[in-house]
């Protein structure tokens, strides 16, 4: 019988917009200072699991996260759009409370 392929699913690390509350969805945001700790911690706390590849979406905030990890295993990030975060349209930029303010009704249907 084959072995099952296992996946890791990991979410980016901290940006400046989380950390703000704010919308990212496709807009390429940076790890911030946290994030880039998060990511270096990702990479020890899997130094025990296999590892055979590394995909992530094309944005600097996923890339960023994957990196400290393939660069300890030798492996190449393969980047996938596929896998960017959903598009927010209007939202990108502004915080939650903001959103809710300005389009009250869009946020009900959302919910």
């Amino acid at each position: 019988m084959r072995e099952a392929t296992r996946i890791i699913a990991i979410r980016h690390g901290q940006t400046a917009w989380n950390a703000e509350q704010r919308m990212q969805g496709q807009l390429d945001t940076v790890l911030d200072a946290k994030g880039r700790w998060q990511a270096q911690q990702l990479a020890q706390a899997l130094a025990h699991e296999a590892v055979d590849a590394i995909v992530a979406s094309d944005l600097s905030r996923a890339l960023a996260t994957a990196a400290p990890l393939a660069d300890a295993r030798g492996l190449r990030v393969q980047r996938e759009p596929g896998l960017r975060e959903r598009c927010f349209g209007v939202f990108e930029g502004f915080t939650y409370a903001d959103i809710e303010r300005h389009w009250p009704d869009d946020v009900a249907r959302w919910r």
